[in-house]
């Protein structure tokens, strides 16, 4: 189904009104829907690129403080295996301060490195060479000599930590140091395989915290060393509580013991929400772990957002006071028309009115006068019954014009297209006029191009009043010279042109307008001079807008006027129509 009569007749139920109010409101709302759409899609993509973008931070950091971390393990470490090859042939005490040393990373870091007997009693240490000041301090309560000595009753949890013969605790205030220490720790075995005690690496946490702390993550942004057992060894989170033997969340220590390397946006192990990033410390069953709050990554995003927010409530109200604004004024224009069409319509009723109740005596004042004209014997009677006769003719079409004006006004004009033969008409319409012409001494001409005859479809009747109407009009105006009637094709072939030229006295180009209203004729002389009421232009140009055509003017004051009336040569009205044969007498 073609949806423009559909959308006309909706309209035309609904009203036009209506019709403009709901295009205009489903509009607006696109429009609208559109906007936060937009800004909704914007911000989910910020919001996107900050979490990456955070991410990426966290990632950095993670890897840079693992390359460090590795370094100050390897070392230790080292310094361990080179304590633990010379043990094989000679006395590890008489060495360990030497190597201690030799390690760069003594006292700063590397606070101890000390020897455990195979009772788990303490030997010696680069702090107390001979055992003297620690007097030999039993430390099998230790987890980290435990784990090598009474591996049995280490228990799983411990025994997972080995790496290697490597075990790494957490953080433990040394009894001989009185330092908050994390224990690297190895097993020393004899010759034969039997065990000769465990060397203990302490590497001072607080230097670790000290380090991470220089990341600068923001508030509640940190940095942890975490074991694959989920145990903190150091931290350092701003405004963080100092306790570091808190656990990693479990969802957090199966991605450590998973993947070397990684990130996270759903972790929290404080109750809040956090970008994690983590990388695995080379061999060593530890991770760093780099992260920052949600709220702190998205704080500049949030003032984003709420600044976007306003920005689009603001554009929305102004939209929408724009549009009621609009619909307004077009409500309170719809309310103008049709008090306007309302009273033209009453007008052209009573106008029809009147007309209808005037031409029933009228035809009977014609009549009686035209009996008397030919009846009567007296010569003074006929004349006189011929000037009744010819003022009710008069009057009468007068009467004709109105009503015409008030149907067309009205929209109850019927048109019956039909095939017109050119030739024959502009013959009638010109011979009608013949004698008019020759009253007044004027040269009446008609000319039609071959071009122009084709069969015009159109409203025959119609037409010819038009043409009637252009050419009494010339001849009225017209003192001397000549008038003629034209018809030609336009450039493009599909209109007819019928132009209605004259040498009469010309219009102002101000009055070229003027001339087409009701009961106007330009100005008062020439209502004085030539009489009539103003309603032939007017009429004509209704016709022929009801003809689907245009009627226009073009003329200059003492050089004379041209009408030219424009008609499509198939009438809107006769499309899907078949039309009748033509035939030319």
């Amino acid at each position: 189904m073609d949806r423009i009569p559909v959308i006309k007749r909706w309209q035309s139920k609904v009203g036009a009104e209506a019709a403009y109010s709901t295009t205009a409101y489903i509009f607006t709302a696109c429009i609208l829907l559109a906007t936060w759409l937009a800004s909704a899609a914007l911000l989910h993509w910020q919001w996107q690129e900050t979490l990456d973008a955070e991410v990426r931070e966290n990632t950095t950091t993670a890897l840079t403080l693992r390359e460090y971390t590795q370094h100050i393990l390897d070392s230790a470490d080292n310094a361990m295996r080179r304590l633990q090859a010379g043990m094989l042939t000679d006395d590890v005490c008489k060495d360990i301060v030497r190597i201690t040393n030799e390690t760069g990373i003594a006292p700063h870091i590397l606070t101890q490195l000390s020897f455990i007997g195979p009772d788990g009693r303490f030997r010696c240490s680069n702090l107390d060479p001979d055992g003297s000041r620690s007097r030999n301090v039993d430390l099998m309560d230790r987890a980290h000599v435990r784990v090598h000595l009474l591996p049995a009753a280490a228990g799983a949890p411990l025994a997972g930590m080995l790496h290697d013969g490597l075990f790494i605790s957490y953080a433990l205030e040394g009894r001989v140091s009185g330092t908050w220490t994390i224990q690297m720790t190895r097993r020393v075995e004899s010759r034969d395989g039997s065990t000769r005690g465990v060397l203990v690496a302490s590497l001072k946490q607080s230097h670790f915290s000290d380090v991470y702390r220089s990341a600068k993550l923001g508030p509640r942004g940190g940095v942890i060393l975490a074991g694959l057992d989920g145990v903190v060894r150091a931290r350092a989170i701003e405004g963080g509580s100092p306790e570091a033997d808190m656990l990693l969340p479990g969802a957090l220590t199966r991605l450590l013991g998973a993947q070397r390397d990684g990130a996270t946006t759903s972790v929290s192990f404080d109750d809040l929400p956090r970008i994690v990033a983590y990388s695995r410390v080379g061999d060593y069953p530890l991770a760093v772990v780099s992260s920052t709050t949600q709220g702190n990554a998205l704080a500049t995003w949030r003032t984003t957002r709420n600044a976007i927010i306003v920005l689009e409530a603001l554009l929305s109200l102004v939209v929408v006071g724009f549009v009621v604004l609009f619909l307004s004024s077009i409500r309170r224009l719809a309310r103008s028309e049709a008090q306007a069409q309302s009273a033209s319509r009453a007008k052209s009723d009573f106008l029809a009115a009147m007309s209808h109740e005037l031409r029933t005596p009228l035809t009977s004042i014609r009549g009686f006068a035209e009996l008397m004209e030919l009846r009567s014997k007296d010569p003074l009677v006929r004349e006189q019954s011929a000037l009744i006769r010819q003022g009710a003719e008069h009057l009468n079409a007068l009467l004709t014009e109105i009503l015409d004006l008030a149907k067309v006004e009205a929209g109850s004009m019927p048109t019956h297209p039909e095939p017109v033969a050119l030739p024959v008409l502009v013959h009638e319409v010109t011979e009608l006029f013949r004698v008019s012409a020759v009253v007044k001494s004027l040269q009446l001409e008609a000319r039609l191009l071959p071009e122009a005859e084709q069969p015009l479809v159109t409203d025959r009747l119609r037409l010819k009043q038009i043409l009637n109407n252009l050419l009494s009009n010339a001849i009225k105006f017209t003192a001397q010279g000549r008038v003629e009637l034209a018809v030609e094709p336009d450039a493009d072939g599909r209109q007819m042109l019928f132009h209605v030229t004259d040498t009469g006295p010309g219009i102002a180009p101000e009055l070229q307008e003027v001339i087409f209203e009701k009961f106007s004729q330009g100005n008062a002389r020439v209502s004085y001079q030539h009489g009539g009421t103003g309603l032939g232009l007017s009429l004509s140009r209704a016709l022929a807008t009801l003809l689907g055509g245009t009627l226009t003017v073009q003329s200059s004051p003492g050089e004379g006027a041209r009408f030219t009336l424009a008609l499509p040569l198939q009438a809107p009205h006769a499309e899907g129509q078949q039309l009748r044969q033509l035939s030319v007498p």
